[in-house]
């Protein structure tokens, strides 16, 4: 059955941009990695990290809100915070002066693991989903920002298997 013609991924044009945007960043960063000082003392570096946290906060607590509340969002929100804490673990421990070790401990022991199960719920999740989509008819036509999922009893009296 082919899919409406407004739920049709332009595949090639995407493609085009995605690959271009690649090769642009590429270029880019081969630029900046050879002009860029050594080093540099950069101005409001307390707002820097502290606005990368709150973000971080943020992004989990949403996370938090869509896993309780069982909706799709959640994949968003647990995808973008396992992201910022893996960018956080880059930067905590690349540009530790005196604390590396203590960082890379960190990276390693809390921010990676944490990440990683973040992108396990983000795919369970997404596995979901794609299982609700592709299986129970009462869900077709359904706005994914309306979608929300079973709760694991609603689940077990129709004999799903989460």
């Amino acid at each position: 059955m082919a899919l409406p013609l407004r739920l049709r991924l332009p595949r090639d044009p995407l493609l085009t941009v995605l690959a271009s945007a690649a090769l642009v960043e590429t270029a880019w960063t081969i630029y900046i990695g050879w002009r860029l000082p050594r080093h540099y003392v950069a101005d409001h570096w307390d707002l820097a990290w502290v606005g990368l946290d709150v973000a971080q906060i943020v992004m989990l607590l949403l996370a938090a809100w869509a896993a309780w509340r069982g909706r799709a969002l959640l994949i968003l929100f647990a995808s973008a915070a396992g992201t910022l804490l893996l960018v956080d673990a880059w930067f905590d421990v690349t540009t530790a002066r005196h604390g590396f070790v203590q960082s890379l401990i960190f990276a390693l022991v809390i921010e990676i693991p944490s990440a990683i199960a973040l992108f396990w719920i983000t795919w369970r999740t997404i596995k979901q989903l794609a299982d609700s989509l592709f299986v129970d008819p009462a869900v077709k036509g359904v706005p994914i920002r309306k979608l929300r999922f079973a709760r694991r009893s609603e689940q077990a009296s129709k004999g799903i298997d989460p």
